[in-house]
């Protein structure tokens, strides 16, 4: 029993010596499976997932990350990239959300397939993009997502093609698409049958980021927990959302606005997801919870998803580390023209310094690939006030020269007043002289 509490006691302080070992930037090596159960929830083993990460959308910062490089097939978050294709065409000018395309057999047919996720795709309905879109986030119809990538491109395998070719795009190297909807290739039609889709948390993550900050109009395709599609026509249909972090929703967290789940049977549970409180918003990929054949992990994998997101809510924020104007850093006075926002621990000063002409925050710190520490050019204002002391300024210049002006006019009129007085000296002795001479003149005669 002595050696149980010895060992315990132990485990306690080399925790906690840890824990103040660990860089206030560093991300933290700690499973999400024990956040979440630090946190109440008292989860089996089988919940812990195959890899996790968290990201600021702004600066790319990692804030939390687990086996963020473990190739994972991602399943349904597939056609998040299906979406973003067309949204790319959107800016192209070649559709409008507005944009509508028509039911017919081939949809209806992959709509009927009981392995796929799906909709009642009916003959006779249309849908615009937008409705598209609705279908594909929330009830992660294959039908719609086929409809809307045959709207951005009508060869399926060209398709496939441009899929692959944005993830390269985005830095998205350990990504492989072999369809636009995230099932095994075996349960589709005229595909190779080896084929799954596979990716990372890390490179999801850099997906979703690019995707909100390009195109932020998908979050109002995702933040709703219930949608009704085609309203008031016969084919309304009523749609609640696999995505059950977002608010309003079972296990809604503060802020959680988006993105989309996916699982199968060889990806298990996965979800993406983004949530926003004051100027933080943070994207979360969580991967591999549990198998297919334990469907409580459909909703458990939220529970582990939320403890990790509330972490890094508790622990970073994105702020303004310094407002534009004059600063004292690394013992020189600098003046930079824009604030400097990052994102930094909670509660804690952000040190700074200076680096190849610019301002930023000086800790350790992990970023997605093509991300770095924000930074503001600066320019040495002690440089300036070295060159100023050199000579007077501008105002004691025009001062001194108005004094020595009065010096001089004061002194040219002390000279003209002691010339005159010399002067009227010199008539007077001169006007002496000559009353003396003619007195001499008169006493001679």
């Amino acid at each position: 029993m002595r050696k149980r509490n010895v060992r315990g006691i132990c485990a306690f302080l080399c925790t906690i010596l840890l824990g103040c070992l660990i860089p206030a930037g560093e991300v933290q090596a700690q499973r999400a499976l024990d956040v979440a159960r630090e946190r109440g929830y008292q989860l089996e083993e089988r919940y812990q997932p195959v890899g996790s990460i968290i990201t600021e959308i702004n600066t790319g910062q990692i804030l939390w990350q687990e086996n963020a490089q473990k190739q994972w097939p991602p399943a349904s978050m597939t056609k998040l990239m299906t979406i973003l294709l067309a949204y790319e065409e959107i800016k192209a000018g070649n559709l409008e959300l507005e944009s509508t395309a028509e039911v017919n057999e081939r949809y209806t047919d992959i709509a009927g397939r009981y392995a796929l996720s799906n909709n009642k795709m009916q003959p006779g309905a249309s849908y615009t993009v937008a409705e598209l879109m609705d279908l594909i986030i929330v009830p992660s119809s294959a039908a719609a997502t086929y409809m809307l990538a045959d709207m951005v491109e009508s060869d399926p395998d060209r398709f496939v093609e441009r899929m692959n070719q944005k993830a390269q795009e985005l830095g998205m190297v350990n990504t492989k698409y072999f369809n636009c909807v995230g099932v095994t290739n075996n349960l589709l039609v005229s595909q190779p049958l080896d084929g799954d889709n596979i990716t990372t948390p890390e490179d999801y993550a850099m997906l979703c980021t690019y995707l909100i900050k390009t195109y932020p109009d998908i979050l109002n395709h995702t933040k709703y927990p219930q949608i009704t599609v085609k309203e008031g026509t016969p084919y309304e249909e009523h749609f609640t959302s696999y995505q059950i972090s977002l608010e309003g929703a079972k296990y809604g967290l503060e802020g959680t606005d988006g993105l989309k789940t996916g699982s199968s049977d060889t990806a298990g549970f996965n979800y993406s997801s983004t949530a926003k409180r004051g100027d933080t918003r943070l994207v979360e990929i969580v991967m591999g919870v549990s198998d297919w054949s334990d469907q409580t992990g459909e909703e458990l994998r939220h529970l582990v998803g939320n403890a990790i997101m509330e972490q890094a809510f508790e622990r970073f924020e994105y702020k303004k580390v310094l407002s534009k104007g004059v600063h004292t850093i690394d013992g020189k006075k600098v003046e930079i023209s824009k604030d400097l926002w990052d994102c930094v621990p909670k509660g804690k000063e952000a040190p700074l310094t200076i680096k190849d002409g610019k301002v930023l925050v000086d800790l350790e710190r992990e970023y997605l690939p093509g991300f770095q520490a924000p930074a503001v050019s600066c320019k040495q204002v002690a440089a300036v006030e070295k060159n100023e002391q050199k000579g007077l300024p501008l105002f004691l210049k025009v001062l001194l020269v108005l004094d020595a002006v009065f010096v001089i006019l004061v002194g040219a009129r002390i000279s003209y007043v002691a010339y005159r007085k010399k002067q009227r000296r010199k008539r007077r002795e001169a006007q002496r002289r000559r009353r003396a001479r003619r007195i001499r003149e008169l006493e001679e005669k």
